[in-house]
Formats: structure tokens, sequence, C-alpha cells
């Protein structure tokens, strides 16, 4: 069985300087993510992959022809709330009934704000069948998971099971292959960790941001380890390694298609 590779990405309003104290708008947050999310779209185009796209609901409700886009592209539209910025347990049946609206698509999938705690009995009651808000790793001031599975689980809630479907990790320390690792690893050391991942797991589950994708010298308030490789620099390294995946005969799904 081909080993699969579900690339994902968090479309939110930009809202990281809201985290250091710094406002910014909602739209203005998705006119930073609006050109992220573009640029996105054009790579996994010439690529030939598919991917799932977990959308907040503001992100919709200002860019949704971006939302539509994604969906004439063949790609998955899930839900990640609705203010990314000030999550609320009301954002679970909120955010899926918005982006139904504007994608015109079934939503089945949820992504928790900074991949937090989430309310699996809730995702439950409003039809969701899977989550994807597991980081398997430990992130100081974030969460501590890292007693978690390493590979997708199923929980039971009050009134059915929901598989959740972590990210990947390492196979050693647990080291996260998240966004930030694209940025900060040398780019062989990402690939062959990746590798590794679907070696020992089948799977490489790995999330970006739009924002990541744009020019982000403006902001000051934003650290160097996000800005390194950011912009046009992540765009090559993005498509890089799709390439890279591909050509060792990795598929690329998006979480809806996957069956455990």
């Amino acid at each position: 069985m081909t080993n699969k590779v579900l690339l994902s990405f968090d479309i939110e309003e930009f809202d990281f300087p809201k985290e250091r104290g710094e406002e910014i708008s909602v739209e203005d947050g998705v006119k930073v993510s609006k050109i992220g999310a573009e640029k996105i779209l054009k790579i996994l185009k010439r690529q030939d992959v598919k991917a799932t796209f977990f959308i907040t609901g503001n992100f919709a409700k200002f860019a949704p022809e971006i939302v539509k886009q994604m969906v004439k592209d063949g790609h998955e539209v899930a839900a990640h709330g609705v203010n990314h910025f000030n999550p609320q347990k009301s954002d679970i049946k909120e955010a899926k009934q918005i982006l139904e609206k504007t994608s015109g698509t079934k939503i089945i999938g949820w992504r928790q704000p900074r991949m937090q705690k989430i309310d699996y009995d809730e995702l439950a009651k409003q039809g969701y069948l899977y989550d994807s808000s597991v980081n398997p790793a430990f992130i100081p001031g974030r969460y501590n998971n890292s007693k978690t599975s390493r590979t997708p689980f199923m929980i039971s809630t009050k009134s059915k099971k929901i598989l959740e479907i972590p990210a990947s990790t390492a196979t050693f320390m647990r080291v996260p292959l998240f966004w930030l690792a694209l940025h900060l690893f040398p780019f062989w050391l990402y690939r062959l960790f990746a590798k590794m991942s679907l070696k020992k797991t089948g799977l490489l589950v790995t999330y970006f941001h739009p924002w990541e994708f744009t020019n982000l010298g403006k902001f000051k308030i934003v650290p160097w380890y996000i800005k390194k490789n950011s912009d046009k620099k992540l765009e090559k390294r993005l498509e890089k390694l799709i390439i890279s995946l591909k050509k060792s005969g990795y598929e690329f799904i998006s979480f809806r298609d996957y069956q455990p």
C-alpha cells in the first residue's frame, strides 16, 4: 500500500501580531493570508496534488472567491473555527454553517486554532467525522502531547466515534514536522525526517499557513525564526518537497480520502 502524504493548510486571518500585543484588523489579516493562499493554490496546481484547507469563518466571509477556487481545484475544505484569535465553543457549529454555505460542500473535518484542546462530543453532535487538532509533541507554552499516539486513532464520544489524525513528528524525540520545521531545518534534514515518518507510520501529516508565504518584513513584531525562509523561499521549499516526495512514489491525498 502506497504511503500517504496528507498536506494541509490552516487558512486563517493573519493574527500573529495580536499575540504580541499589536493590533491588526480581521480585514487586514485576511488580505495578508489571501496573498499567501493564492500562491499555495498555484503551487498545488502546478504539481497536480490535492490538499486539505482548514479555513476560518472570518476568512470565508472576506475571501469567498478563494474558498470557491479551492473547491474548483479539487481540494478539501474543512473547518478551523470562526475568529482564529478568539475561539469559542459555538465555532464548531457556526464555522461548519459558514463554510458549507460558502464552499457548497459538506464539511466533515475540524482543526482547532493553535492545535488546542477541543470538545469531541460537540464535534460529533455537529456531524464532523474527523479531527486533526493534535500535535503529538511538546511545544513549550502551547501544549504537551508527548505521550499521545503518533498515528491516527479513534475517539469515542457520547454519540459516535471520531477519527483523530495527528500531525507528524520525527521518529525520534518527537520533533514536530509542522510549518516551522520547514523554515528552520536544512531542507535535506526536513526531507529525511519526513521520509522516516512515512516509512515508520505510513503517513506524513503536515500543515502550513498562508501568511508564511508572504513578505513579513513589514511586521517588526514577527520574530526572525518565522521570517526565516518565508515568502518566496518557502514557496520554493514547499514545491521542492512536493516534487521530491512525488518522485519517491508517495501519494498526496486529502484528509477526507484517508482510510485508516
